[in-house]
């Protein structure tokens, strides 16, 4: 009957005194103490950032930048990323403050600003150099400046607000560089275009300029058949006008002659005109009365024709004589054409007087002319000699025309041909080059290239601080802290057990029961006041009590082990193992990220078993729950084995135990 008390036997020892009562009270709230500060003062660092004061230092110098009109527009990058800085008054931020930098050199020491962020003076200047000669492009820098006397983790969070605040910067600058960039696409498009038009006007040309050509080619071919025509004929007249030249030279002379023997002629002429003239009047005068003479004589013949008759037999002469009147008639017309010959014969001879005169007039002004026709012809034969050479050269111009505009043809229509193909490459390169016209597209577009890649993390079972990210791991050291502290009140084995009947197994449950209940008390506390007051949210409210219980219980049986079996350098053991086991535990960083050694103790030891189900409690996750309470089981099965066998031992009268070694 006695097993079942002794467990209370041990917690009846703190009821004589308050101050007893109260130690028990103390053991029971030191995981709540351990834990919750530790978790409250990590709760949520870098959501407060907006308490920490940092400077900036700008030195930056404002550049003149030409736009598409040749306009210069100020660009100040140094500015702008101040205000960014400046501006950001979210949590998440430092409280950046604009100064100069002897200010933020005595604050960086004396530790009033955790980073001094120094803008250059050439920031401007390199953002903006891309812009230019590839050879001028720079990179701008910026000095960040933190104290690790100060604070080392504030470096690394220095660091990560300037990464963000460049890369946004970067950003900006790459859009708008982006922005001229589209714009100068639109541009280059309008050109091709404006190219392509360009070429297909020059084929066109050059299409007429071909045609041309072969117009003028055939003209050209004419042209030197034509001239060797005229050539052949310039060589004939050439010949024919020397020829003239040398048989015309002695023509002066007898044309003077000439000209005397007209004039001779005329004179003579005149005179015959004169004789002529004379016999025709004295003709004509003969023959003014012949027609009545005749008249009269065929009127008499008549009569004495009548009278023949009238005296039979008429005679045969008196027809006759009737005859001859019947020939009066033919009388009168012989001497009316011998009248007009002779008035014909006047004329005449008249006339070739005159002629003769005109003639011997036109050979004096020939005999004048011929000298200066014989020069004209020497003049015309050296001018046909010089046509017919020019003619020549003429023809071998034409020829060489020919040929030349027959090559200015062909060559016509390749450049043609060519400028076609230009056009149709132009036209292609067009289409292939975007149109940025619309500035909503160019500054979509610019945006998206100057940030391609936009973070989209997705944190399974992700926790809402830095605080419940912490918390598995503060809340397992709090549960071991508070077990060391149990058995610095609580005996590990009860001395009325071990001088009682009992066996080690229940004198080892009656030392570890007691402990027990206290780390319950522990751990419901830890996880009301993690829950309740600290706002940590927990996914698994139920799964967060039970591993707390659990690890309580394990941790409890563990420190009861090491008092147990080694007394009072136990506790110094308990020590070095919570120390191996939070190194290995993999409780802040990956425990890949730890050497080798620390990555083999890993699996080996309690509290990583304990952190993954605090983890799963929390955050929701976890594969391996049930795993993880098996583990812890076994854990204190074996601790409990562990501390029965001490039992066993204290339960034996040895010389060490009359006469320990140490006694604290």
């Amino acid at each position: 009957m006695i097993a079942p008390t002794l467990p209370w036997f041990e917690l009846a020892r703190f009821r004589r005194s308050r101050l007893t009562r109260v130690a028990i009270v103390a053991v029971t709230v030191v995981p709540l103490l351990y834990g919750a500060l530790y978790i409250w003062a990590n709760l949520d660092p870098t959501g407060n950032l907006d308490r920490v004061s940092a400077a900036i230092v700008n030195d930056d110098e404002v550049v003149q930048v030409p736009d598409r009109d040749g306009k210069d527009q100020p660009v100040a990058v140094g500015r702008q990323l101040a205000a960014n800085l400046i501006g950001d008054d979210s949590s998440d931020n430092y409280d950046w403050r604009l100064t100069d930098a002897s200010d933020a050199a005595k604050g960086l020491a004396d530790g009033r600003y955790k980073a001094v962020l120094t803008i250059p003076k050439n920031l401007s200047a390199a953002a903006t150099s891309t812009s230019g000669d590839p050879a001028d492009a720079v990179q701008g820098r910026l000095d960040l400046q933190t104290n690790d006397a100060v604070n080392y983790i504030n470096g690394t969070i220095a660091q990560t607000i300037l990464a963000a605040a460049r890369s946004s910067l970067n950003a900006q600058v790459t859009e708008t560089y982006l922005d001229n960039v589209y714009l100068g696409f639109t541009d280059v498009r309008k050109a091709l275009g404006e190219a392509a038009g360009g070429a297909r006007d020059l084929g066109d040309g050059a299409s007429e300029l071909a045609d041309g050509a072969g117009r003028l080619d055939d003209g050209a071919s004419e042209l030197a058949s034509g001239l060797g025509t005229i050539d052949s004929g310039a060589s004939q007249l050439a010949d024919g006008l020397g020829t003239l030249d040398r048989r015309t030279a002695p023509l002066t002379g007898q044309s003077r002659r000439l000209a005397d023997g007209a004039r001779q002629v005329a004179a003579g002429n005149a005179e015959i005109a004169g004789v002529v003239k004379q016999v025709g009047d004295a003709i004509l005068n003969a023959t003014q009365d012949a027609d009545t003479r005749i008249d009269e004589l065929a009127a008499e013949l008549d009569r004495l024709a009548d009278q023949c008759e009238q005296n039979p037999p008429a005679p045969p002469s008196c027809q006759g004589l009737r005859d001859a009147a019947d020939q009066a008639d033919g009388l009168k017309a012989v001497v009316g054409d011998v009248r007009g010959d002779v008035s014909e014969a006047q004329d005449r001879t008249a006339e070739l007087a005159d002629g003769a005169d005109r003639v011997a007039d036109g050979t004096e002004q020939l005999a004048r002319s011929v000298p200066r026709l014989v020069g004209a012809i020497g003049d015309a034969s050296d001018g046909a000699d010089r046509l017919a050479a020019g003619t020549g050269e003429a023809v071998d111009g034409a020829n060489r025309l020919a040929d030349g505009s027959a090559g200015l043809a062909d060559g016509a229509q390749r450049l043609a041909e060519g400028a076609y193909q230009l056009q149709a490459g132009l036209t292609d390169g067009r289409d292939d080059v975007p149109d940025y016209a619309d500035e909503k597209d160019r500054e979509q577009l610019a945006s998206t290239a100057a940030s391609p890649i936009e973070e989209a993390a997705d944190r399974l079972n992700g926790v809402g601080n830095y605080g419940s990210a912490l918390a598995p791991y503060f809340m397992a050291l709090a549960l071991w802290v508070g077990a060391m502290a149990i058995y610095l009140l609580l005996r590990p084995l009860s001395a009325r057990a071990i001088a009682s009947t009992a066996g080690s197994v229940r004198t080892a449950l009656a030392g570890f029961a007691p402990g027990a209940l206290l780390s319950v008390v522990q751990a419901g506390l830890l996880v009301a006041v993690v829950e309740g007051v600290l706002g940590i949210h927990v996914e698994r409210p139920l799964l967060l009590l039970g591993s707390a219980l659990a690890a309580g219980i394990v941790f409890t049986a563990l420190n009861q082990m090491f008092v147990a079996l080694f007394g009072a350098a136990g506790r110094f053991l308990a020590i070095v193992f919570v120390c191996l086991q939070l190194t290995s535990a993999g409780g802040t960083y990956p425990i890949e990220t730890a050497p080798g050694f620390f990555g083999l103790l890993h699996d080996l030891l309690p509290m990583t078993y304990v952190v993954d189900l605090f983890r799963a409690a929390t955050s929701g996750g976890g594969s391996a729950i049930t795993s993880d309470f098996v583990v812890l089981g076994v854990f204190t099965v074996a601790a409990l084995a562990v501390t029965s066998f001490a039992a066993y031992r204290r339960q034996r009268i040895t010389i060490s135990r009359l006469h320990p070694t140490l006694v604290v």
